[in-house]
């Protein structure tokens, strides 16, 4: 006589295979959704980088055909320069947004050269800039060590610095050459400068719409304010020698965006890019 299998048995299996299932087809749905988000996040930071690029060019485009438009009256194109930052503005000078399809991107156009360039400043200067803002010894101090910095008496070295040389010394053996010495601005940013300020920060944050990194040695009197005109070294002038481009572009209903630094010096012909420096918000 045959034993029946106990119906429990079969029970408890089919069971089990409906919770493999489950299990299954919960890890495929998880892994669907994650690919989804991984590509959403992607084409979102294309989207980004493209409007920025596109706020740089559209930028430099209205201002570059502007200054050829008045490249044969002088005033004319001095004016036109001049009305880009007026003096003491905060920060913001000639703004323009737009949008294409769902992207967006705003760009902000500085003059650079009506402030105060951390590179070129030295420990006079940037102490007669501090101290419009804070106690005189804590503006000397902060000036002194930032100066320090840019003169090579401190280290400042960057926490990758060792990761690029490494980098430029496998790139030199694969070559079959001499690994040559990385060179690096003493401030390539004003976020570097920052870093560094300690607990001074907060003196740094107060004048930092009158701060620069990316001067060319002339200051713009007709835009520069009051204290950096005091604190500024080299020569005077009446138009922006450097302009500055800040574009940020996102996709429309995504957190993700992308900002691009675009430095130009301003010439007689037009404008020629001298910087690019980019991040993700």
């Amino acid at each position: 006589m045959m034993r029946r299998r106990p119906r429990g048995i079969a029970l408890v299996m089919v069971l089990w295979t409906v919770a493999l299932l489950a299990t299954v087809t919960a890890m495929a749905s998880t892994a669907a959704r994650s690919s989804a988000a991984v590509a959403a996040n992607t084409r979102a930071q294309s989207v980004a980088r493209a409007m920025a690029e596109s706020g740089v060019i559209a930028g430099t485009t209205l201002i570059d055909d502007s200054l050829r438009v008045f490249a044969n009256d002088r005033t004319r194109r001095d004016d036109f320069l001049a009305r880009l930052e007026p003096a003491l503005a905060s920060g913001e000078a000639f703004h323009l947004q737009d949008t294409l399809s769902d992207g967006v991107f705003a760009v902000t156009v500085v003059d650079v050269s009506a402030r105060l360039d951390v590179n070129d400043a030295g420990a006079d200067g940037l102490a007669t800039l501090f101290a419009t803002v804070a106690p005189p010894s804590q503006a000397r101090r902060l000036a002194e060590r930032l100066d320090g910095l840019v003169r090579g008496e401190a280290s400042m070295a960057a926490p990758q610095d060792d990761r690029l040389r490494a980098r430029d010394s496998l790139d030199a053996a694969l070559l079959g050459r001499e690994a040559s010495p990385r060179r690096r601005r003493p401030f390539e940013s004003l976020d570097d400068v920052e870093d560094v300020a300690g607990a001074d920060a907060e003196v740094l944050a107060r004048v930092a719409t009158q701060l620069t990194v990316d001067g060319d040695g002339r200051t713009n009197r007709r835009g520069a304010s009051r204290a950096v005109l005091a604190a500024a070294t080299g020569s005077l002038v009446d138009a922006p020698s450097r302009l500055l481009f800040v574009a940020r572009g996102w996709q429309r209903g995504h957190p993700l965006s992308r900002q691009i630094e675009a430095l130009y010096d301003v010439t007689d012909d037009g404008l020629h890019l001298v910087r690019w420096r980019e991040r993700e918000r």
